[in-house]
């Protein structure tokens, strides 16, 4: 079920909890609203909610893998239907003051530290595959007809633009956007649940790799990219 898209340009500026049934917030479940300039983007990976649009008088029942759009300054609520796993990505409109510094910003030294330092240990890519396609029997379908040796330059290069360039970076972005085009339904149909399993399998190939590995860079690592899968996922 498509609802709309966000805008473009638009850049990540936080992402909730992955909420169940039973650990959605109160406050979610009543009537509230974004602030202006600011948007939502609610996945539900399993299960299915109803999303209430107040202002229209209108509801929708999103369930998995669908995704709904949250527009600024709409009174809405959520309704939960039954079983349940979902989170919301937020995204704001850029600010004319360029110092304002987006999610993960503040890891970017650490992060590419130790991602020289996994490159320098191991092949940093073979690793990755070794483990994402052992996470989930959902994985291996997708690289069925896959050339191996292309993939893993490819896994590469994009998670050393993801770990170097901040996602307001122009070449960062066109990157994100082709990879969200390139993933989603209408193309490669890569559903939002399996990001998840793809930033796990990132960070278990830095455990392995990275002589220096801890949890404060272990919490670095997914605060850093995690701004970029919410750009991925969003164009599901």
């Amino acid at each position: 079920m498509d609802f709309d898209r966000l805008p473009p340009g638009l850049v990540p500026s936080s992402s909730s909890l992955i909420f169940t049934a039973n650990t959605i917030p109160d406050a979610i479940q009543r009537e509230h609203t974004l602030a202006a300039g600011h948007w939502g983007v609610l996945h539900v990976f399993e299960g299915s909610i109803r999303f209430v649009d107040l202002e229209a008088a209108d509801e929708h029942v999103i369930s998995a893998p669908d995704l709904i759009t949250i527009h600024p300054q709409v009174p809405h609520r959520v309704a939960v239907e039954g079983s349940l796993r979902c989170r919301i990505d937020f995204f704001r409109e850029p600010e004319a003051d360029s110092s304002m510094r987006t999610p993960g910003a503040f890891a970017d030294e650490a992060v590419r530290l130790s991602f020289e330092r996994c490159e320098a240990n191991g092949n940093f890519a073979e690793t990755f595959y070794n483990t994402f396609l052992g996470s989930s029997p959902e994985i291996s379908p997708y690289f069925a007809a896959t050339d191996f040796e292309r993939q893993r330059k490819v896994l590469r290069d994009s998670v050393y633009v993801m770990v170097t360039k901040d996602v307001a970076d122009p070449e960062m972005r066109r990157m994100l956007d082709r990879l969200g085009k390139a993933h989603s339904r209408d193309k490669r149909n890569v559903l939002p649940k399996l990001y998840e399993l793809w930033l796990n399998s990132i960070c278990d190939t830095a455990a392995v790799l990275d002589p220096d590995w801890n949890d404060d860079l272990e919490r670095k690592w997914r605060v850093r990219l995690r701004a970029g899968m919410q750009i991925i996922m969003a164009a599901y």
